[in-house]
């Protein structure tokens, strides 16, 4: 009803007064309990950080390959600390999407179903929604914030403390910004254009860095000593004043922006951007980004006429197989990480050594099963399509697993041969890189079919009935058992990589066909 603009007869009602009375006589458990639900979310943002800060320390230490040899490549006159500026616009960029996907004024399923239809003046509740997106936004700003600073740190050493201050005052009033102009945008119903602008602004970025780094290879001074003077900028206690101060005054200006704007928020967007933001929290909770990863309907209805002449002859289970891929778009995220890692070996000073090689394999061994269980979701997780399509499951479950060994082992050679050629990897027994590349394949093809399959968890539940720490890590190890044996797959990769002229023992040989085996059993299952 209040998704009208122009509602006669609204009556000017403040909910402040009713929610406080609700409030004054809410009991101490009523009361601690919602003191507890800010409380877990700090915490937990706390303890990610600690995490964080050695995991990225151990990446910093893998990436630049301390203590072990690395290529000198023509190609690579980047410098790790040279990109820190691109990481800060790719940060802001980032909170940006963000705020515009939850909203980020939104109202809650309960809420919405409560105040919506009376016929109220929404201000106050307007108001309300906005200063939680400027909460969001300024933990969102922080959080990225402190992550820059850890790596800055990792990069450079040590930091001054006036620097990190300023820093870090920086990214939060960044996110307070970033916050306003979202929720301006949210009241003139513009999320479309600004995400286009979002995605050109990214694509600039990418185009610039391109050419400067064009320019650097062909020894333009005036190009390194920009990169230079920007990197260094970047350390400067004056210069981080200066960008506090300039987005202090562009805060207080989107601030008065959004306070004139958020009243063109009708109710409808309210209810919309409470689901997202349900839906964004309940993906969160389950640690799964198969929701996220969905094209938009605009997007299904371009692509739809792909693939058609390509898939005419192939059996239904593969057509269904390869139209999802090529519709859907599911094989964006795997191009996109074999991209930006060959980029940074080929780009960034001291990236090219074994260790970082790798690591690229185990990132890929995480990236390929989540993005293959996308795929082959529908032909595993749905029992209906076996009378639809007149197909048992077990054929079904053979075509997926061919699909996702098939999927797995291409982007694993392209791997493999692009490190080859940046010379990061040498190939002295052939059979055994095969071998390796074929156990790792069936390794994903396993993990992405258990993915796949995987059904809803209730985080609150598996953890709050959990006594005591070692139960705790129990419930993660059964969750994560999956990556733990597509991990194990590509232990003989990487023993290659890190020693090329090693003979692998067969016992090794024999555990990383144990768990990839379960691909095979997939395969030659009888009907």
């Amino acid at each position: 009803m209040n998704a009208e603009k122009d509602m006669p007869q609204l009556i000017e009602f403040n909910p402040k007064e009713l929610l406080a009375r609700a409030r004054s006589r809410r009991n101490f458990s009523e009361r601690f309990d919602s003191f507890s639900d800010a409380y877990i979310w700090v915490l937990s943002a706390l303890v990610a950080l600690a995490y964080l800060f050695s995991a990225l320390f151990g990446v910093l230490f893998v990436l630049l390959g301390e203590g072990v040899p690395h290529q000198e490549l023509p190609t690579a006159v980047w410098g790790m600390r040279d990109l820190s500026l691109v990481l800060l616009v790719l940060a802001a960029l980032a909170i940006f999407r963000v705020m515009l996907f939850i909203g980020p004024c939104g109202l809650s399923a309960a809420k919405a179903h409560w105040w919506l239809p009376l016929p109220i003046r929404l201000r106050n509740i307007r108001r309300s929604t906005w200063r939680n997106a400027v909460l969001a936004g300024l933990f969102a700003g922080s959080f990225l914030g402190a992550l820059w600073l850890i790596i800055m740190l990792g990069l450079a050493g040590s930091l001054q403390l006036p620097v990190a201050g300023l820093a870090l005052g920086s990214f939060a009033v960044m996110g307070i910004g970033i916050a306003n102009v979202a929720t301006v945008i949210q009241g003139l119903n513009m999320h479309a254009t600004a995400r286009r602008i979002s995605g050109w602004a990214m694509s600039t970025i990418a185009l610039v860095l391109v050419v400067l780094w064009l320019l650097m290879m062909g020894k333009a001074q005036w190009a390194q000593a920009l990169v230079e003077e920007l990197s260094s900028a970047t350390l400067n206690q004056q210069v981080w004043l200066n960008v506090l101060l300039v987005l202090v005054v562009l805060c207080v200006a989107s601030s008065y922006w959004a306070y004139r704007q958020f009243e063109q928020i009708t109710g409808q967007a309210l209810r919309a951007a409470g689901q997202q933001q349900q839906f964004a929290m309940g993906t969160l909770m389950q640690l799964d980004s198969r929701g996220l990863a969905a094209p938009a309907q605009t997007a299904i209805h371009r692509r739809r006429a792909h693939g058609a002449r390509l898939t005419a002859k192939l059996p239904v289970a593969w057509r269904i197989l390869i139209l999802r891929l090529l519709r859907g778009g599911r094989w964006q995220a795997t191009a996109l990480c074999l991209t930006l890692m060959l980029l940074l070996a080929a780009a960034v000073q001291q990236i090219a050594n074994p260790l970082s090689a790798a690591a690229f394999y185990l990132l890929l061994c995480v990236v390929l099963p989540l993005s293959i269980s996308r795929i082959v979701a529908p032909l595993l997780g749905e029992q209906q399509l076996t009378q639809m399509l007149g197909l048992s499951e077990s054929q079904l479950a053979r075509a997926a697993t061919c699909f996702a060994l098939l999927f797995a082992a291409t982007a694993l050679v392209f791997l493999t041969g692009g490190l080859g050629i940046l010379d990061m990897i040498q190939i002295v027994h052939p059979w055994q890189w095969g071998a390796a590349l074929s156990i790792a394949s069936l390794g994903c093809a396993a993990a992405s079919s258990a993915h796949a399959q995987r059904g809803e968890r209730d985080w609150g539940t598996l953890l709050g009935s959990a006594s005591n720490e070692m139960t705790i890590a129990t419930v993660l190890f059964l969750e994560a058992v999956a990556y733990i044996r597509v991990a194990a797959t590509f232990s003989p990769l990487v023993v290659l990589v890190l020693n090329p002229t090693a003979t692998i023992s067969w016992v090794l040989w024999a555990c990383a066909l144990l768990f990839g085996g379960s691909a095979l059993l997939q395969i030659f299952r009888k009907n």
